[in-house]
C-alpha cells in the first residue's frame, strides 16, 4: 500500500464542506428549539453524520488511500452504526 497524503488544498475544501454540513446538523437538529424533531429530520440528521464521518475517514485519516475492502467495511459499520442509532430514535418517538 502507498501511502499518498491529500494535499492542503484538498483538506481546505474537506473542511469546508464539513462546516457547511455542521451548520445542516444545527438546522437540522433544531438546538435553538425545544420541539421534539420529525422523522424526516431524524433520517436526515443520520445521513449528514454518515457523511460528515466518511469525509474524516476519507481525507483526514487517509482511507482513501487504503484497499477497497477497508473502504467497504468502514463504509458499511458507519451505516450500521448510525442506522441503529437513527432506528433507536425514531422507535423511541412512537
Amino acid at each position: 500500500m502507498k501511502f499518498i497524503s491529500p494535499d492542503r488544498r484538498t483538506l481546505t475544501i474537506c473542511w469546508l464542506v464539513l462546516m457547511a454540513l455542521t451548520v445542516g446538523t444545527m438546522i437540522s437538529g433544531r438546538v435553538t428549539s425545544e420541539v421534539a424533531l420529525s422523522a424526516f429530520l431524524i433520517i436526515s440528521l443520520g445521513i449528514i453524520t454518515w457523511f460528515k464521518s466518511m469525509l474524516i475517514l476519507r481525507y483526514y485519516l487517509n482511507l482513501k488511500s487504503a484497499s477497497k475492502g477497508w473502504n467497504k467495511a468502514f463504509n458499511s459499520y458507519l451505516f450500521i452504526v448510525l442506522g441503529i442509532i437513527t432506528a433507536i430514535f425514531l422507535i423511541g418517538k412512537f
